[in-house]
């Protein structure tokens, strides 16, 4: 090791030129090098310059321009020249030019959800893969679409408070501003000569006038909601259906507050209401997938109305699909989700059966199972009026075939098993969860000693068998189970 050729620059260099340990003052100088990067917060100030000396850049500049052999002159002061790199600040939208002028406290909440909607929107964000040229579109329309702009301010102000656990049905006063001027800017819109119909039938004027059905849903304003989706509906008709808005999640959204809403307050979905114009979108074909209909679900089918069998299946082999991309870390394409939900539900909300029969108590379980799965929002629970009361009313009216009947497909084995998916179906997804009601609690802790399962491993195996979806409702279901085995041990010690 030795010395490089002397500078008059203030950054020395050291050329190694064999294997020999360097002498001890030249280890003196490296050891001491080495530590200015580890003391790199504390920033040296150099001592005044002698004549003829310069330091920083500039000397470094001057060491270069001069000619001949240079000497290096080891009592010359280091200099550090501090580098300041600038922090971010912000995220991705945090400068965006928006459409107009809106107040930061409103800015501040519509990038807020902006950046978990995602999560919080969707139960199957992990295993549904999402476009992100679809998300852009929806913010791009946050700098071309002033009523979009203050629709969004408004509809996700009163997600928060929901989230918050206020009352849905107190108005934030800071909402009425955005929420009148959406109004009047959607009014203008919708004034303009039929020449600009792709105006008034653009994606932004979708999202706007469902951002107005879901605040007067979530307001208990059901009238006015049932006003925006027949609103909605002529949108999607002027782009002549639902295929025709070429935006996937866009038709999702539609749709689960369409289905949302039939079932929150027992009224007719607009889309598909009119078979003729409209028929029903075909079930998917997973068995491109691997994936068939499962043997040991056919006893049970065999026993309801063929239709509602075709649904069962339809349901259950996406639950395989989601089940396996889950354990292997994939992402299923989006379509996979909205042609399920869109050929399964609007069946069943369409389909009615006896009062307290096996295929009617199975079709709302269905529709209550794939409320979790589709519709139901992480921290937000909007109360339903019309469905657990029907849920309940057939639950505790069902009439089980005779048992042991080959005809019927139930057995003594069988009935007890299917209670324990209903209830627990039926706890988490229509009565709140662990705070439901007594008697579910009851009825299902009953049904858990007539299946001998006192532990949450052999619970899922039962719910498995039937159908289940780990990711959204292992924790749900774990709760329900939980609280269902304590409420079991404070009767036995009362």
């Amino acid at each position: 090791m030795a010395p490089a050729p002397k500078s008059s620059g203030d950054m020395p260099f050291i050329v190694s030129t064999g294997t020999k340990k360097p002498d001890p003052e030249m280890r003196k100088f490296i050891r001491s090098h080495v530590m200015m990067g580890k003391n790199r917060g504390k920033i040296l100030r150099p001592k005044n310059n002698k004549a003829g000396e310069s330091n920083g850049l500039e000397g470094l500049h001057n060491s270069r321009s001069r000619s001949g052999e240079e000497e290096y002159d080891d009592t010359a002061p280091i200099t550090l020249i501090p580098v300041v790199v600038p922090r971010r600040v912000g995220g991705d939208l945090s400068f965006i030019q928006f459409a107009d002028t809106i107040e930061d406290s409103s800015v501040a909440v519509i990038l807020e959800f902006s950046s978990i909607a995602k999560k919080l929107l969707f139960p199957l964000q992990s295993c549904i893969a999402f476009d992100v040229k679809e998300k852009s579109t929806w913010m791009e329309a946050l700098t071309v679409d002033a009523a979009y702009l203050h629709a969004l301010a408004f509809s996700t102000r009163a997600y928060f408070d929901l989230m918050s656990g206020r009352r849905p049905d107190k108005r934030p006063t800071s909402a009425y501003p955005h929420m009148l001027k959406t109004l009047r800017l959607l009014r203008e819109r919708l004034d303009l000569p039929e020449h600009n119909m792709v105006v008034k039938s653009s994606f932004s004027t979708a999202a706007v006038v469902l951002c107005l059905a879901f605040h007067a849903h979530i307001m208990g304003e059901h009238e006015t909601a049932g006003h925006h989706m027949l609103g909605l509906r002529k949108i999607v008709d002027l782009n002549g259906g639902l295929k025709g808005l070429k935006n996937e999640k866009l038709v999702i959204e539609l749709l689960r507050c369409d289905v949302g809403m039939a079932l929150h307050s027992g009224t007719k979905p607009i889309f598909f209401s009119d078979l003729v114009r409209e028929p029903y979108w075909p079930y998917p074909d997973f068995m491109l997938h691997g994936i068939t209909a499962d043997p040991e679900d056919e006893p049970l089918l065999a026993a309801l109305d063929i239709e509602l069998a075709t649904a069962w299946r339809t349901m259950k082999q996406f639950c395989v699909l989601v089940n396996r991309a889950a354990a292997a870390g994939q992402k299923l394409p989006k379509g996979d989700l909205l042609d399920t939900m869109a050929s399964v539900m609007y069946r069943l909300l369409h389909m009615s059966f006896t009062r307290g029969s096996l295929s009617e108590v199975v079709r709302l379980g269905l529709l209550a199972f794939c409320s979790s799965v589709f519709l139901q929002w992480a921290s937000v629970r909007l109360p339903y009026t019309h469905f657990p009361t029907m849920y309940q009313d057939n639950l505790v009216n069902l009439e089980f075939p005779a048992p042991d009947n080959e005809s019927s497909g139930i057995n003594n084995f069988t009935t007890p098993r299917l209670l324990l998916w209903l209830l627990t179906v039926g706890a988490f997804s229509v009565f709140g969860g662990v705070n439901n009601e007594a008697w579910l609690k009851a009825w299902l802790r009953v049904n858990l000693e007539l299946c001998g399962i006192d532990s949450w491993p052999a619970m899922c195996a039962v719910l498995d068998s039937f159908m289940w979806v780990g990711v959204v409702q292992d924790a749900p279901g774990k709760a329900v189970f939980d609280s269902t085995m304590s409420l079991g041990l404070c009767l036995e010690f009362d």
